[in-house]
């Protein structure tokens, strides 16, 4: 007997509706308003489906953040979500005006989802929760219902077909991109982002990396039929292992480098770590200033993770929460920073240097009227990246700058992070590829990468002095000139195209040299634990980063 209403067609088209709505509450109730003006649904109770549906999804993000909370809790990352800015916004509405923020979400496109789960995390019981949203949901689904409804009749006077599968399919397509665009126009945010991807279309430094990396694709393919394998990238670079593919210590490979020409590090073993306290405290005694300090993860990712600590509190706090093994470097004042892509064909006596990259660091101007918030949004480059700079800068959001004054937004020499890369070929001279050539070669095994150095003036560097090498990556790191946003798109790839292609020259050159290369299930083994570590490294970049 308790199978019997599953066999009823009308329960069965009632609780697919009530499923639906988990899926997509908005196009189930346009869905059902054209249906029921189409005399294919009773409408009391289709709208009631619809009703339970929304009021139980709602719930279950309620349920969402609860369980969210718990997790953090669990690992300890309780403080990382209560420093993100979506927190700190949701918290003031919320905490002081629960009831009417809940109501009012229901009518507000965008709202809803981040604010129910919110209100999971903050509420101490489910109750009033439950009462505001059923409420809300009481109002909210007939009203969106009827005028589908009504969209439905009007539709039929311009619309006529043979098939009525085709009239309420296209009926509700219609009718539902219509709501979109309502949407977009009554979401001030929602049009901006819109504007901004437009924008970003025919910039290629801001592309997606599955957008920008596409092209690369094919042209790796050749690559790999013309040379042999996709394994002898991994022979790019003998000092490293796997040529620095992924994974490589950043730390080992600093150690490898003319001591007098890089800046001062130490790293942090998570294997033992009251040793690693005592090492650390012991290196910081050999600096000539010890604050601030640069730290950042051994194994790095795009400038995750990286962060400048001011002194021995913050330092302290740092330390206790650290999962991974770390770096902690002298900071170098700069001011400047430039990544020098260098390459040496395996035989030859000397390298070149492919290309010079000069990073500029992203500074806010006040103009005495707008917020730090307000400046980024407006912002003719800072706009394209303004997630980044406003999680970055969430306690400095609301300050107005005076005019004139200046405000940084990040010290990381990455593009994902805010720095603009620019082509910085004017700094190429025989002087600094000699330093470079002579710096590079005394690291046996080093054949192609990237030195990532800070320097004090230009003039300097052009004669190869004064700078000191923070970091160099191995096989994947790139040429970043190529981001600069005044080549055209077809140079930047033919730059990018160019040193995969040295990659792949230098990779059998070595391997005919007699350097082995990685096996298939060394690369799976590889990506397994790389997939590993970005899921450890995730939750500190959110929280220090």
């Amino acid at each position: 007997m308790l199978l019997v209403p599953f066999s009823n067609p009308l329960f069965e088209k009632l609780f697919l509706i009530f499923l639906s709505t988990l899926l997509s509450e908005d196009l189930t109730c346009i869905s059902v308003g054209i249906l029921v003006q189409a005399g294919k649904l009773e409408p009391v109770s289709a709208t009631l489906a619809c009703t339970l549906g929304i009021f139980l999804g709602d719930y279950l993000l309620f349920l969402t953040g609860r369980e969210i909370l718990s997790l953090l809790k669990k690992k300890k990352r309780k403080e990382a979500l209560e420093n993100s800015r979506l927190y700190q916004r949701l918290a003031d509405g919320l905490k002081h005006r629960f009831l009417s923020t809940l109501f009012i979400a229901r009518f507000v496109p965008g709202t809803r989802l981040p604010i129910y789960t919110f209100s999971g995390m903050i509420a101490k019981s489910s109750g009033p929760f439950l009462l505001i949203t059923f409420i809300a949901s009481l109002l909210w689904t007939p009203i969106l219902i009827y005028l589908s409804f009504l969209y439905g009749q009007a539709f039929k006077k311009f619309y006529t077909s043979n098939s009525l599968t085709a009239s309420i399919l296209l009926a509700i397509f219609s009718i539902y991109l219509l709501y979109q665009m309502v949407l977009l126009l009554i979401q001030k945010n929602r049009r901006e982002d819109v504007w901004i991807r437009i924008q970003k279309i025919p910039k290629l430094e801001f592309w997606p990396s599955v957008i920008f990396y596409t092209p690369l694709i094919p042209y790796v393919c050749y690559l790999i039929i013309r040379y042999g394998s996709i394994r002898l990238i991994t022979a790019s670079n003998p000092l490293i292992p796997m040529g620095g593919i992924m994974m490589e210590s950043k730390f080992s490979i600093l150690k490898s480098l003319p001591v007098q020409w890089i800046a001062k590090a130490t790293l942090f073993e998570m294997a033992d770590k009251h040793n690693a306290s005592v090492k650390l405290y012991d290196f910081l005694k050999t600096l000539n200033s010890p604050f601030p300090i640069i730290a950042k993860p051994d194994i790095g990712e795009r400038g995750r993770g990286l962060k400048l600590i001011a002194n021995q509190s913050d330092l302290d706090s740092f330390v206790k929460n650290l999962d991974v093994n770390y770096i902690f470097q002298e900071y170098h004042p700069g001011p400047f920073e430039a990544g020098i892509f260098y390459y040496r064909m395996p035989g030859e006596n000397q390298g070149k240097i492919f290309s010079i990259t000069k990073k500029t660091f992203p500074v806010l101007i006040g103009d005495g009227k707008h917020t730090i918030e307000e400046l980024i949004k407006r912002h003719p480059r800072f706009k394209f990246q303004k997630n980044t700079f406003l999680d970055r800068n969430l306690k400095h959001l609301n300050v107005i700058l005076s005019v004139g004054e200046t405000f940084s937004l990040g010290f990381t020499g990455n593009h994902i992070q805010g720095c603009m890369f620019e082509d910085g070929s004017d700094l190429i001279t025989k002087e600094l590829e000699r330093s470079i050539d002579t710096i590079s070669l005394s690291c046996h095994g080093f054949f192609f990468g990237r030195y990532d150095i800070r320097y004090k003036s230009e003039s300097d560097l052009k004669e190869g002095h004064s700078f000191k090498i923070i970091e160099l990556n191995g096989a994947m790191s790139e040429s970043t000139n190529l981001y600069d946003p005044k080549f055209t798109i077809w140079k930047s790839y033919s730059i990018l195209f160019q040193q995969w292609k040295l990659l792949f020259q230098i990779g059998k050159k070595n391997h005919e040299a007699g350097t082995l290369l990685a096996t298939y299930k060394e690369f799976y083994a590889l990506w397994q634990s790389y997939q590993d570590y970005i899921k450890q490294i995730d939750p500190i970049s959110k929280e220090f980063g």
